[in-house]
């Protein structure tokens, strides 16, 4: 147990294995009704100059609504259709009708869905929500993971956007080191305890502090971006 300790805490650092340490306890002893969780809350540029060349028999192509390749996701159909319906786009890719990986923006409020909240950001036009970057098993050896973002950015540069917002789950630390390499810097952070219908929330940006007591309580946490620079001076 020590051992395994020690080699989280070389990871995710201190404070946030100790984190981990009270979600396991809280999933344990309620059955898993109960959890803690962590978010960093970051920026990456955008850069949409980097071309995506064609590689192999994968195709990559933005898609219009969920589909059979989609549909190999493991994530729940009713969750795909509630991205659409908030207006998201996702880069997909596949090779011969099996799904390699996709991503996901948002151009607006985005509403989080593994937790109850909703993410602001203001100026509203310089920036996306971009979240969910999955790339299947037998894919992860490749490039597929930077070939989705450059897709994505290229789109997101037609738009005039320079920045991508998003979340990380503390525990994640392949996540952090890969948004990292991409430029991310860190804009708060977001702390939640979940127990049945009952949810705490304290983050660094507005409201700062919430107390949910039941599903329609949801709290809408306001990120001001206005301080970024333009992306082409943050670009890695």
């Amino acid at each position: 147990m020590w051992r395994k300790f020690a080699e989280k805490r070389r990871a995710l650092g201190t404070a946030d294995t100790l984190w981990f340490v009270i979600d396991a306890v809280l999933r344990r002893l309620s059955r898993g009704a109960a959890k803690a969780v962590k978010y960093y809350l970051v920026a990456q540029p955008v850069d949409a100059g980097g071309a995506v060349t064609a590689r192999g028999s994968i195709r990559l192509y933005v898609a219009e609504g969920v589909d059979d390749v989609m549909r190999q996701a493991p994530r729940p159909e009713a969750t795909l259709q509630s991205r659409f319906a908030q207006h998201s786009r996702c880069v997909v890719a596949e090779r011969g009708g099996e799904l390699a990986g996709f991503i996901w923006w948002c151009p607006q409020s985005y509403r989080e869905d593994t937790v109850r909240c909703d993410y602001h950001w203001y100026p509203a036009e310089r920036a996306r929500w971009d979240y969910d970057v999955y790339v299947a098993p037998p894919f992860r050896m490749g490039r597929l993971f930077s070939r989705l973002w450059q897709q994505a950015h290229q789109h997101l540069g037609d738009e005039r956007v320079d920045w991508t917002l998003s979340r990380i789950d503390a525990f994640n630390a392949g996540s952090l080191a890969a948004h990292r390499k991409l430029g991310a810097r860190e804009i708060g952070r977001a702390w939640f305890i979940v127990a049945g219908r009952l949810q705490l929330m304290v983050a660094t940006a507005a409201p700062y502090v919430h107390l949910s007591l039941g599903q329609r309580s949801v709290p809408a946490l306001r990120l001001n971006i206005s301080d970024l620079p333009p992306a082409q001076d943050a670009a890695p």
